[in-house]
Order: structure tokens, then C-alpha cells, then sequence
């Protein structure tokens, strides 16, 4: 597969102050939130916004610190290439989260501050989002070009798949969350269709530009997708030894997240030919 990109230094024009300030916001609370919940959860579940057992624990921080890899790229390089697909992951993502939180309310206990931090967090985020989406709106579409017409196909692949999965949560949850590889209530099968519905959404912008840095900014954040969950299912199971590593719905939840990281590495790979071809 090869796109045809811009150059490496046609990356648009500068992303708004607003923006740029409140994704390096999301990138300070995604290191602490999904770090911890991965790696030391006794860090965090203890101001956690709901009690938390540690198989969600895990998954938690794998997807928090899968998507501060796309929240850091956006506040890095500041521009409308990568963030012009990065704030539709955002908002998607949120806003979600935000409408999920709202018809769960009872699940929150408004006397913990830490509900509170949750609630503004998420609202303010996702209105930040959405503003950028709409304005400036002709600066998200100056940098880049259509992918070739195989990755396009991949993208669509990746979005149908993917968004089905999602939605299939959304509207299925006490059908699905039994058969992830640990039970999962309806609350937290709900929560986790921004699991699926993000790269997605993600797969969906990619397929209308690109340019080098959209390549890697998707393909380093599709490989944490992807991988991140697996490792947090091994670490959450190293000590329950719940998990039938060999049933169906194991397999084809592994499957699920292997794709996306295959992919994502395929993407890091368009990257690397995209800037050699502009240099």
C-alpha cells in the first residue's frame, strides 16, 4: 500500500491556543489515570469516580494510555495534521463517556469530589472538542491527500468492523459483557464501546487525508490500542487465573485488538515510506 502525502513540513496551519492547551490538559490526566490504572492501580482507585475490580482496572489504563499517545501527538506538534482526526477521536470518546455518566448517574456518588473532577473533566473536554470541529473549519482540510485506494479500503474495513462492535455495545450490552473474557456489567459493556468506537471514527478521517504525520500519530496510537489491552489482560490475570485463554470469546476479543495493532503497525510503516518519498 502507498499515499500519495504532502510533504513532511505541510502539516497545516497551527492548531488554537484553546486547544492545544486543553489536549496538553488530557495528556497530564491520561498519564496519571491510565498509567496508574495499568501499572499501580492502588494509585488511583482509590480517588476513581466508581469502585473498580482489577480486570477493569487493567483494561482502563490500557485505553487511557492508548489514547494519551494521540493526545500527546496532537499537543506536540500543534497543527491541523494530525489534530484535524485526533479531535474527532476526542469527541467521540467523550462524548460517549459524558452521555454513558449521565444515564448511569446512580453509579456516582456527587458527595466525592472526584465525581465532580469527573463530570467537569469530561463536559468541558467534549465541548472543547466539539467547538474545534466546527471552527475554524477550512483549516483541518489544507495538508495532506486521499490515501491510496488499498488503504482506503482498509480504512473502511477498519471503520465498519470496528463501529459495529461499538455500537453492538451500546445497544447490547447485557448480551456482550458476559462474553468478554471477564464479566462485564452493563455499565462498563456500555462504557466500553469507546474502545471501538474511537478507532473507528479514526479510520473514517484518515480515509479523507493524510500526510506523514497523520500516518504515525494513528499507527503509534492503534498500536497502543491494540497491544495495551492484551498486556493488561496478562498482568490482571496473572494472579486470578479467571480467563479460558483457549474459548471462543477470548480468542476473537484478542483478535479484535491484534487487528488493531497490526494495522497500526502497517500505518507506522506508511509513515516512514510517506517522509522518505517527501525528503
Amino acid at each position: 500500500m502507498h499515499a500519495t502525502t504532502d510533504s513532511s513540513a505541510s502539516h497545516g496551519p497551527p492548531t488554537t491556543a484553546l486547544l492545544r492547551g486543553v489536549t496538553w490538559l488530557e495528556v497530564i490526566v491520561l498519564f496519571i489515570a491510565g498509567g496508574g490504572l495499568l501499572v499501580n492501580a492502588a494509585l488511583i482507585v482509590g480517588i476513581w469516580p466508581w469502585p473498580l475490580r482489577p480486570f477493569n482496572q487493567r483494561f482502563l489504563g490500557a485505553i487511557y494510555s492508548a489514547a494519551l499517545v494521540a493526545a500527546f501527538w496532537q499537543a506536540w506538534v500543534g497543527r491541523w495534521a494530525p489534530s484535524r482526526a485526533v479531535t474527532w477521536m476526542i469527541f467521540v470518546f467523550t462524548a460517549v463517556v459524558t452521555v454513558l455518566s449521565f444515564v448511569h448517574i446512580g453509579r456516582f456518588d456527587f458527595k466525592q469530589v472526584e465525581v465532580w473532577v469527573w463530570f467537569v473533566l469530561y463536559v468541558g473536554v467534549c465541548l472543547n472538542a466539539g467547538v474545534h470541529l466546527v471552527w475554524p473549519r477550512g483549516m483541518r482540510r489544507v495538508a495532506g491527500s486521499a490515501p491510496s485506494p488499498d488503504w482506503r479500503q482498509v480504512l473502511l474495513a477498519q471503520s465498519a468492523i470496528y463501529g459495529a462492535i461499538g455500537l453492538a455495545h451500546l445497544v447490547m450490552p447485557a448480551w456482550l459483557g458476559p462474553r468478554w473474557p471477564w464479566p462485564v456489567d452493563v455499565f462498563h459493556a456500555q462504557l466500553y464501546s469507546v474502545a471501538f468506537l474511537t478507532p473507528a471514527v479514526a479510520a473514517l478521517c484518515l480515509r479523507r487525508a493524510t500526510t506523514d504525520i497523520d500516518w504515525w500519530t494513528q499507527g503509534t496510537t492503534q498500536l497502543a490500542w491494540g497491544v495495551l489491552p492484551i498486556v493488561g489482560l496478562v498482568l490482571a490475570d496473572a494472579g486470578a487465573k479467571r480467563v479460558d485463554w483457549t474459548g471462543a470469546a477470548t480468542l476473537l476479543w484478542l483478535a479484535s485488538h491484534a487487528g488493531l495493532a497490526c494495522v497500526g503497525a502497517a500505518m507506522v510503516l506508511e509513515a516512514r515510506r510517506c517522509g522518505s518519498a517527501s525528503t
